[in-house]
């Protein structure tokens, strides 16, 4: 038998690992026996049954078709063997000689047409055959012939043919049968080894090994390009909102003070008045704290938006004290004369409170000294609810001019924090954005290197695959060929012509 070369053997034991003792079994397996097959319903065990008693001992049936020299299959003459079952017999259909029996011809009058339908099924389906053959009969004949001595439907039944060309395979095999198998062996690895080099080698074209580095580029040059853009304007649209929150927040602050101070005011005794500046200005000092607490709270939620967590916006502006100072006034003319309308209304009142008594003359000197004590004191009374209400007026006065000071002050702090934070929050995102490019700039020289890593390889797997190819190819060309002993020309399907099957002739049903 002709031997592997090297090349093949050392392809099929990288593609096919058991292909070499595959091949080193079929190398010396010895076929001996007949492998029965076919359909079901076809009438394989009375077909069995038949053939035992006319091939006698000369018909050995085997269990296994590997080892068989010869393979039949029996079907049913109703219809045509499907695609599906021809591919169950294909291996030994290209390494063992297969005899199709195609039983039941006298109940199916069409069975000439399916005995044609089969053969071209069968050349289409498995080009390699070996050797295949068709034998039309009919079991239900050979058997009534057999029992009741009729000679003639027993060689109608076409049996004989069947037995004829049984015995002439089997004494075939012990020449052939083993060459056969053997080359059949060869050409199964080398085709399995064949089909998993041409899978891997599209698998490696089809790029399912680079997709997700093709993917992961195209994310990389997504973001490189969208870079930057978003976080700008991201950080001028929050910007322009924490400036108008943190101005709207301080302004509702410093109003909702001016009106508490207001009230205040409006119900404050003389002493209370005396403290209502130094509280005005602790109020006035804790409304700049909260604006400076809510901006602080919307620069660090702005940073973590813009992904700038690393970052802190301080103010450049310095922590000075408020300058509300101290309520001053100057007492002028308008006193002295609160001072004299007060005394002569207090007069007046007096002595229309003691008008009464002056009809009693021994109350004279007594209504003159009440007049004037009663007079005294609704004089004081009235000078002094007349200050409280004059010192009211200059509070309030007071109050509205340290309420704009101190709103003017909080919001030029606050404008001055936000233009420091936009800055320093503009030069970081800058330094992110070098930063990011960088870095992607980076991974994609990465994700480049590997690509072309992985083209390389695939180059150099394809050229490695061609050449595996090659080898195969140049190894089944010593199979090729009637003087090489592998792959013997095989005979072309066809139906035996034999003269015990009368195919110009009707057949005889079975009675």
């Amino acid at each position: 038998m002709t031997p592997l070369s090297e090349d093949m053997k050392s392809v099929l034991r990288r593609w096919n690992s058991d292909a070499l003792d595959e091949i080193e079994r079929a190398r010396h397996a010895r076929p001996t026996g007949v492998h029965l097959t076919g359909t079901a319903g076809s009438g394989k065990s009375e077909l069995r049954r038949e053939l035992s008693r006319l091939g006698g001992a000369a018909v050995e049936f085997t269990d296994s078709v590997v080892d068989a020299a010869v393979v039949m299959i029996v079907v049913d003459a109703s219809a045509p063997i499907e695609r599906a079952e021809i591919e169950q017999w294909r291996n030994a259909l290209e390494s063992t000689p297969v005899v199709f029996v195609v039983n039941k011809i006298d109940v199916h009058r069409h069975w000439r047409d399916v005995v044609a339908a089969d053969g071209d099924v069968v050349a289409d389906c498995v080009p390699r055959a070996v050797d295949c053959t068709f034998h039309p009969v009919s079991v239900r004949l050979a058997r009534t012939g057999r029992e009741t001595g009729d000679a003639a439907m027993s060689a109608e039944s076409g049996l004989g043919a069947v037995v004829a060309r049984l015995a002439a395979l089997l004494l075939q095999a012990a020449a052939l049968g083993a060459q056969r198998k053997y080359a059949a062996a060869v050409q199964d690895c080398t085709s399995r080894a064949r089909a998993s080099i041409v899978a891997r080698a599209r698998a490696v074209t089809g790029g399912s090994d680079s997709a997700p580095l093709r993917a992961r580029r195209a994310e990389l040059v997504s973001e490189r390009e969208e870079l930057g853009g978003d976080r700008r304007a991201l950080l001028h649209n929050r910007i322009q909102r924490v400036r108008v929150e943190a101005l709207h927040g301080a302004a509702e602050d410093l109003r909702a003070l001016g009106v508490e101070v207001k009230q205040t005011i409006d119900g404050a005794r003389r002493a209370e008045l005396k403290h209502l500046p130094a509280h005005f200005a602790e109020s006035a000092r804790s409304a700049r704290s909260r604006a400076d607490a809510a901006l602080t709270s919307g620069l660090r939620a702005l940073e973590t938006d813009l992904g700038l967590t690393a970052v802190h916006v301080e103010s450049n502006a310095t922590d000075a004290p408020l300058d509300i100072g101290e309520p001053s006034r100057r007492r002028g003319i308008e006193d002295a004369v609160m001072i004299v309308v007060g005394a002569s209304a207090g007069v007046g009142l007096a002595r229309l409170v003691v008008s009464p008594m002056a009809l009693v003359p021994a109350w004279a000197v007594a209504n003159t000294v009440i007049a004037l004590v009663l007079g005294g004191a609704l004089a004081w009374w009235l000078t002094r609810s007349r200050a409280l209400m004059a010192d009211r007026a200059h509070l309030r006065g007071w109050t509205q001019e340290s309420l704009a000071r101190v709103r003017s002050a909080v919001e030029q702090r606050l404008l001055s924090r936000i233009l420091d934070a936009e800055s320093v929050l503009a030069s970081a995102l800058a330094t992110a954005d070098r930063d990011a490019a960088a870095r992607i700039d980076n991974a994609l020289a990465e994700v480049d290197a590997e690509l072309r890593r992985l083209a390389d390889h695939r180059s150099a797997l394809l050229s490695a695959c061609d050449r595996d190819l090659s080898a195969l190819e140049r190894g089944l060309e010593r199979f090729r060929g009637p003087d090489r002993g592998a792959f013997l020309p095989r005979e072309p399907v066809h139906v035996s012509h034999a003269q015990v099957e009368p195919f110009g002739e009707s057949m005889r049903r079975s009675q």
